[in-house]
């Protein structure tokens, strides 16, 4: 008799160790790192370190390189909030908060700017917006489109307003494109219904 209750027993054991072991593994933090655009190259490039604490969000800090009219950097952190997942891609909201500095650079191909225009300086900023990722093994491809809002941190006087807001660092529209790498296989993880939050269309 006690052989008969030990089996059961041992087997739902083994079974919810098992599921917590898997469980674990696929909510395990995960990190990815971006890379930005290289068809922006002659203007900017970036980089950022992504570290998914769950299915759902995740936090992003990133670095980027300015040159041409405002030769600078920029430092950014980033929240992803991932309400929608499909077979191979997944949607969010993201909300952004940086600083970074920018000098001038006149461009002797460009009549009239040469001299005329000083450094904006420090600034900070704040963005939001939507965004895609589209999951390809342990590579993706990520987009996002939002508004920005910058400020300089001390009032300067004389610099190229207009070039700062809208083309440069301060631009008040925020889009990106992205490559990079995952330490982990999300287009697999995005197949499993039972332990997903959001299960693939085809399956629901």
């Amino acid at each position: 008799m006690k052989k008969t209750h030990i089996l059961p027993i041992l087997l739902l054991l083994f079974c919810v160790v098992n599921s917590r072991i898997v469980f674990a593994q696929y909510l395990a933090p995960r990190l990815s790192i971006h890379f930005s655009n290289p068809l922006s190259v002659l203007s900017k490039a970036g980089l950022k370190a992504q570290y998914r604490v769950s299915q759902e969000n995740s936090f992003l800090l990133g670095y980027r390189w300015y040159w041409g009219f405002f030769p600078g950097y920029q430092v950014s952190a980033e929240f992803h909030h991932y309400f929608r997942s499909f077979e191979k891609s997944e949607a969010f909201f993201y909300g952004k908060l940086g600083f970074g500095n920018a000098t001038y650079e006149p461009k002797p191909y460009f009549s009239g700017w040469e001299t005329k225009y000083n450094s904006p300086g420090g600034y900070a900023f704040a963005a939001a917006g939507l965004g895609k990722r589209y999951n390809f093994g342990h590579f993706f491809i990520e987009g996002n489109a939002g508004l920005r809002f910058s400020q300089l941190v001390e009032k300067a006087e004389d610099y190229n307003r207009n070039l700062f807001y809208t083309t440069g660092p301060g631009s008040f529209v925020d889009l990106s494109l992205n490559f990079g790498f995952q330490f982990f296989d999300e287009e697999r993880n995005m197949y499993r219904k039972t332990l997903g939050v959001h299960p693939p269309r085809r399956y629901r």
